[in-house]
């Protein structure tokens, strides 16, 4: 049964408050949560051990020669980093391919309609130094699930995010007309807007796998559903942009537009000048 599970956990958050060995990201903890979870799991080893966030302390050699160390001593299959700065997981996966180190292979993030920050530097880095990215809170929060309504500064609806005392973040204007286009869309196709929502991230440029939370097995499987269906182009482009995110500070001279026209101005690829003859020179 064991070897039909995909299982996996992460470390970095402190078990035992007051303790500075039981919390970070150091080679002394990473070994002993990894150690921990085992017992707990009643197994001897994990498929994904993630590092869970980034502590500001340690240095990410350490973090990649201890994952190395684990999985060769067959105690993890594959290693991943969670909620980390793009640079800092574009360092861990270059140190380990310089030294021959096993790799990074997940990034998991929050990512939704109302969440595309990491489009701007972690999808990128993922896609081009081979890190399937895995998407947490895709409902943002049970936001996308349309069950809430705009009512002063908690929403107002059945859900913890209309608890006063839930420090979720605050709603824009922007985050609550994003919910038409998503009600447009999930009316067209028979669906849920939460399926419709996840359906968007689960199949986006990078995306290796959603993470959906369930407080039943039906509300699992409509969750798993969201598999089950296309989104068609027009409602693609319709919540595609809805949802973009403008280009802030230095990203806005790295769009295709500006770079278009200050490095490129009036170049148009395949257009060839009048009276252009190919010619055969022999050298």
């Amino acid at each position: 049964m064991r070897d039909r599970v995909v299982l996996t956990t992460k470390y970095t958050n402190s078990v035992d408050p007051g303790d500075p060995n039981a919390g970070g990201n150091g080679r002394k903890h990473l070994i002993r949560a990894l150690e921990a979870s085992l017992r707990r799991l009643g197994t001897d080893h994990v498929d994904l051990f993630l590092l869970h966030t980034w502590d500001r302390v340690t240095p990410v050699e350490e973090v990649m020669r201890t994952f190395d160390d684990l999985v060769r001593a067959g105690k993890i299959r594959y290693a991943g980093l969670s909620d980390v700065p793009a640079w800092y997981a574009a360092r861990a996966q270059s140190f380990a391919e310089a030294h021959a180190l096993t790799p990074v292979v997940n990034l998991q993030l929050p990512y939704s309609l109302v969440e595309r920050t990491i489009e701007t530097e972690h999808v990128p880095m993922g896609q081009h130094l081979g890190l399937g990215i895995t998407a947490w809170s895709p409902l943002a929060g049970g936001f996308l699930t349309g069950k809430y309504r705009q009512t002063g500064e908690t929403p107002s609806g059945e859900g913890r995010l209309s608890d006063p005392g839930n420090p979720a973040q605050s709603w824009t204007d922007r985050d609550w007309a994003l919910l038409k286009p998503l009600d447009k869309a999930a009316n067209e196709l028979g669906v849920t807007m939460a399926q419709v929502a996840i359906n968007w991230v689960a199949t986006r440029p990078g995306v290796a796998a959603a993470i959906v939370g369930a407080s039943s097995a039906d509300q699992l499987g409509k969750s798993m559903a969201a598999l089950d269906f296309e989104l068609p182009p027009d409602l693609q482009a319709l919540l595609d942009e809805a949802s973009a995110v403008p280009s802030e500070s230095v990203y806005r001279m790295l769009t295709p537009e500006y770079q278009n026209w200050v490095i490129s101005p009036g170049v148009k690829v395949g257009d060839k000048p009048a009276g252009y003859a190919p010619s055969v020179r022999n050298w």
